[in-house]
């Protein structure tokens, strides 16, 4: 007999099964073994909107979802045919056409049949279990959830027990350490843990256990499986033991390798900053957008006399002479409003003041920079008192050695006074005699047009010739500035020659011109130039004054040479260079009684003044030969 049976056998008397059913709230169908209901209760006729009549042998089956009706069948014919308990679940449709779960359980009761005869039915009872099921549905997909996102975080998430063995790990956390999960399963973290780091990992993994606190942030290095450190930043906590589970850590470890490389990176980036600051002989100042100090540098104090403490906090102004304050703030205010610089931030030359008070004149260079939302501005200072001094220095050197070059032009000039009065001589008594010619022509009365014509013809040549001679002499005397023109050297070379004609006759030099035709233009200054080539062909004359067993010949040669420069060279057949070759451009140096020994130094720095180069080298088979090249000027070269 079967425990159902069992329970009816207890019963005293039959009972009114539909009475009893009608008081009871739930849904209830009293049914025959088959499962063939015989009546429902109105709690479920009201409920699923069916009459009794539409209820009565199988049409209770109406009601239950069609996808639940075969599993609930077969699990009754189950439960049927061994005589065990029946409980199953499905859902039940409500008279507005919604569905609800519901429990639905059998238990055997004892009724009358038509003839008052005891008789055992079945009664099918069914509890709403809709909010258990949703609960259950959340919980689940709740859980499917959380193993979707522990399964496939980019996160790695680990999980260990109290003996510190790993039991549970995704796939990022074993991708980060290259362990498969078998093998990570047969590891304790500690075995993964860098050494340097286990002490303080356990330490606070202890406190956690101990109930000191119930979760943890730490930094450390765990060891790959090929050896090498990964570092990551754990966050661990205690999760409590519940339903038989004991406890257990949690643990989200995030790979922050990128990181600490950038964190190290920048730190040597710093560091490497700091020093060039610290070593920087210019002050380097950091301000911000008020002007405010921020940083000085140890330079600073030797420059400003401030050591870099007393600056912090104060206004940059401090460092400014009086009459620059005023326009600082105001084209500071201006630049953080609109933009716009009131002076150039590259180098710009300004006056700095000392802590004791003296002016200076310093270089400036600023930069700007964004920091979390905060613009700061840096300046490097450089004390430029000495290049002024230096600057100083060379522009009165400058006008020494202009004054020295005039000097020198003047020397060669009185050299040349002979030659020069020659020039002047010949074409004045050429004016002479046909003015005393036209003069004798009167006193005649022979008055003849064409004789008189060409009587003054001459005149006005030879007059414009001794002006000619005089403007030339003028012009190479004249004290003018340096004036950079395009030049014919060939012309520079012609005019130097009618200067020194009458000394080149009258020392018995033969002289040679091998001129190129159409030579390219240079770019330099003129009286420059002649006063070189006169320094050149003077230095030949005298070099030969005291040969006398052969031809005293000059050769003045002008042609492009192999890099493209126009070459002007002068040959000699003088004593030559001796053991003196390396010396004849040095300043005062000389070999004649009443020289200076400045004519060949000047002559080489006019020529690199020009960009050219002045050189001497030994002529064949006698003599020297002093050569000087100039760049051909832009577009000088047809």
């Amino acid at each position: 007999m079967t425990a159902e049976a069992q329970g009816v056998g207890r019963s005293s008397e039959p009972i009114d099964l539909q009475a009893v059913i009608e008081t009871i709230p739930a849904l209830v169908v009293c049914a025959l073994a088959n499962g063939s209901a015989e009546f429902a209760n109105r709690a479920w006729q009201e409920y699923t909107g069916s009459s009794a009549s539409e209820l009565i042998g199988f049409g209770w089956h109406a009601a239950i979802h069609p996808d639940d009706l075969p599993k609930l069948i077969q699990e009754w014919t189950v439960a049927a045919a061994g005589g065990k308990p029946f409980e199953s679940e499905a859902r039940v449709r409500r008279a507005d056409g919604e569905y609800h779960w519901f429990a639905i359980r059998k238990a055997l009761a004892v009724s009358r049949d038509q003839v008052g005869r005891p008789s055992l039915r079945a009664l099918i009872a069914c509890e709403d279990i809709q909010e258990r099921k949703q609960a259950q549905d959340r919980l689940q997909q709740s859980e499917q959830r959380w193993q979707t996102a522990f399964a496939n975080s980019a996160i790695g998430i680990m999980m260990r027990d109290r003996t510190d063995r790993i039991f549970a790990s995704n796939r990022a956390f074993r991708n980060m350490l290259g362990y498969t999960e078998a093998e990570l399963y047969q590891l304790c973290q500690t075995d993964i843990t860098y050494e340097e780091d286990r002490e303080l990992n356990l330490e606070l993994i202890g406190e956690l256990w101990e109930g000191k606190r119930q979760h943890f942030q730490i930094e450390k290095r765990y060891r790959r499986k090929d050896g090498t450190l990964v570092w990551v930043r754990n966050n661990v906590a205690l999760v409590p033991g519940a339903g038989g589970i004991a406890p257990f850590l949690f643990t989200i470890v995030e790979d922050i390798t990128q990181r600490k490389q950038e964190e190290s990176d920048r730190r040597y980036s710093e560091e490497k900053h700091r020093v060039v600051i610290e070593a920087a002989s210019d002050a380097v100042i950091c301000v911000d957008e008020c002007s405010v100090i921020l940083l000085a540098n140890p330079a600073t104090t030797r420059i400003f006399g401030y050591e870099p403490a007393e600056l912090i906090g104060k206004p940059l102004t401090v460092l400014m002479p009086e009459f620059l304050r005023k326009l600082h703030e105001h084209g500071f205010r201006r630049y953080l409003a609109t933009g716009q610089r009131h002076i150039n931030w590259q180098g710009t030359e300004l006056t700095g003041l000392r802590k004791n008070g003296d002016e200076f004149p310093v270089e400036i260079s600023f930069g700007e920079v964004t920091a979390e939302g905060h613009r700061l501005f840096t300046g490097f200072v450089r004390d430029i008192s000495e290049r002024k001094q230096a600057e100083e220095l060379r522009a009165s050197l400058h006008a020494t050695q202009a004054e020295l070059v005039r000097v020198s032009r003047l020397t060669t000039m009185g050299e040349l006074a002979a030659s020069i009065a020659h020039e002047v001589n010949q074409p004045l008594t050429a004016v002479t005699n046909n003015a005393n010619a036209c003069l004798r022509l009167l006193a005649t009365r022979n008055l003849e047009p064409e004789v008189l014509r060409r009587a003054l013809e001459e005149i006005v040549a030879d007059g414009t010739r001794a002006s000619a001679v005089i403007a030339r002499i003028r012009a190479f005397i004249k004290k003018t500035p340096t004036e950079k023109i395009e030049l014919d050297m060939n012309e520079v070379i012609q005019e130097v020659l009618a200067l020194t004609g009458r000394e080149l006759h009258e020392n018995r030099v033969l002289l040679e011109c091998q001129l190129t035709k159409a030579l390219p233009s240079v770019r330099a200054d003129r009286v420059q130039m002649q006063q070189v080539v006169l320094n050149l062909i003077i230095n030949g004359i005298e070099a030969m004054t005291t040969v006398t067993s052969r031809p005293r010949s000059l050769l003045v040669r002008s042609q492009l040479d192999e890099s493209g420069d126009v070459l002007v060279a002068v040959h000699d057949s003088g004593t030559g260079l001796g053991l003196e070759r390396d010396r004849v451009f040095a300043p005062f140096f000389t070999t004649k009684a009443n020289g200076m020994g400045m004519g060949l130094p000047i002559s080489r720095s006019l020529v690199e003044g020009q960009g050219g180069r002045l050189w001497a080298t030994p002529n064949s088979p006698h003599g020297a030969v002093f050569s000087f090249t100039l760049p051909v000027a832009a577009g000088g070269l047809s």
